[in-house]
Parts: C-alpha cells; sequence; structure tokens
C-alpha cells in the first residue's frame, strides 16, 4: 500500500485532456450551426421560432463557455497531481452540459417548425 501513494497516473491525464479539446471543438462548431440557425432566420418568419433560437444561441454559448473554464481549472489542477476533481467543478460540468444538450434539442425543434 506504501505504493500508491507515490502513484504515476502515467498518460492517462493527458489522454484525458486531449479528448476535452476535441470536445470543446464539437461543442464551439454546435455553437455556430445554433447561431448561424438564428441569423439566417428570415424576418418575416414566427416570432416564436426567432426568439427560441435566440434563446438556444444563448444557452449553447453560455454552457460552452461554462464548460471551457471547468475544463481548464481540471488541467490547472492536474498538473502534478493526480486529484479527484472537486465536486463543484462535476456538478457545474454536468449542469452546463445538460444546459447544451436542451439548447441542441431547443434549435433542431425551433428549425423543424413550418415557416
Amino acid at each position: 500500500m506504501a505504493g500508491s501513494a507515490s502513484r504515476d497516473p502515467g498518460l492517462q491525464p493527458e489522454r484525458t485532456l486531449l479528448s476535452w479539446r476535441r470536445t470543446i471543438l464539437t461543442l464551439i462548431i454546435t455553437d455556430v450551426l445554433i447561431w448561424r440557425a438564428w441569423l439566417t432566420a428570415s424576418p418575416g418568419e414566427a416570432a416564436a421560432r426567432s426568439e427560441g433560437l435566440g434563446i438556444a444561441a444563448g444557452v449553447a454559448s453560455l454552457a460552452t463557455v461554462a464548460l471551457t473554464v471547468c475544463i481548464l481549472s481540471r488541467a490547472l489542477q492536474l498538473r502534478g497531481s493526480a486529484q479527484a476533481p472537486p465536486a463543484i467543478l462535476m456538478k457545474t460540468t454536468s449542469a452546463a452540459l445538460l444546459a447544451l444538450a436542451a439548447a441542441v434539442v431547443c434549435s433542431i425543434i425551433m428549425s423543424a417548425l413550418p415557416r
């Protein structure tokens, strides 16, 4: 059990950070697509559709920023240690992911509404 105190995490933290970077890139692309759907909506379309896409675009952007901050703070925390992330960081990440998923679903529904 004495060896567990000086545990070598190997490449796992680096692989995790690389996968989060790919995830953030995907989220940014998703944000751009939601913003594009909102900005290309014609002025004559239903106001509810335009407002729904605008709200979805705002929520998606805020969620992506929150996730980026969580990932960067976790990356800074990982430098030199293999501790578990704090609970508040995990809760914030989960809430941001749920908000982003809701924004994506909302934008898909609003885009599918008849014009």
